[in-house]
């Protein structure tokens, strides 16, 4: 089953009551911007999950978004899964090339079009393999893991001032509400080239993973996205909670999670 979810609304399609408990993913224009520039994918035969921020004028940060969604989701053919189950260097190997592909197919677009210059997204994609979950990503859209052990951070933003944070500069909170949190190092479409962060992680029952943008974690805090996902037995939920906090706490951005509890 596929899930895109456009614009507008902060309602998710309908993807069976039975699965709402254990994966959603849910899109929301937030209280300021006029447009919703993020997409995300929920491709359950393929595993494959993706959350994606667009930025540029004239709607050109939608198409970004949209188009370097769609684009992985083509480059992840069902064939090509199959050559690469169980093989963790593949798997690192294609998700790497994917978004440097994804990269280039959007500056080509943007060469074609005048109102697509200067287009780009954030990209965070995770591919479930037996027990193993892969992550690749670009930008600052985020993954996290919760389970016993906490909320950990599962990615690192691709931005300056995350740049700080590792030179013991800034801490994360800090950094979260720096005035330059937005400035990034990398963005797909946005340069010549990209160097994509690749992990893999062992899932274990009871794991829960959210997909966000930063229309989510700007607007709260880490413990306070913990406590929603601890709380909520339902995926569902969880989404709508934190779409409707990060509202309350001004929605400044488009918003978009996408939660997935283990085992799926």
């Amino acid at each position: 089953m596929i899930q895109f979810l456009k614009r507008l609304v902060g309602l998710s399609p309908e993807i069976g009551k039975d699965l709402s408990n254990r994966i959603h993913g849910q899109t929301h224009v937030g209280r300021v911007r006029k447009g919703n520039e993020d997409y995300f994918l929920i491709h359950l035969e393929k595993k494959l999950y993706i959350a994606s921020d667009g930025m540029g004028g004239h709607n050109a940060g939608e198409v970004a978004s949209l188009n370097a969604t769609q684009f992985i989701n083509r480059y992840f053919s069902t064939e090509r899964l199959a050559k690469i189950r169980g093989d963790r260097e593949k798997i690192k190997a294609e998700m790497i090339e994917c978004l440097c592909r994804a990269n280039l197919e959007l500056r080509e677009m943007a060469k074609t079009n005048k109102g697509y210059r200067g287009m780009g997204c954030t990209i965070v994609m995770a591919l479930v393999d037996g027990e193993n979950l892969h992550l690749c990503h670009v930008g600052d859209s985020r993954a996290y893991l919760c389970n016993r052990s906490g909320l950990k951070l599962l990615t690192t933003d691709h931005s300056l001032v995350m740049s700080l944070v590792a030179n013991g500069k800034m801490t994360m909170e800090e950094a979260r509400l720096s005035p330059i949190k937005n400035e990034l190092t990398q963005a797909i479409g946005a340069m010549k080239a990209v160097q994509p962060d690749h992990s893999v992680y062992p899932l274990k029952k009871k794991d829960r993973l959210l997909l966000c943008s930063d229309g989510l974690w700007d607007m709260l805090p880490d413990k306070e996205i913990h406590r929603v996902i601890k709380k909520n037995s339902s995926a569902k939920t969880t989404c709508e909670e934190l779409i409707r906090l990060a509202n309350e706490a001004g929605g400044k951005d488009n918003i978009t999670v996408v939660v997935l509890h283990q085992p799926l």
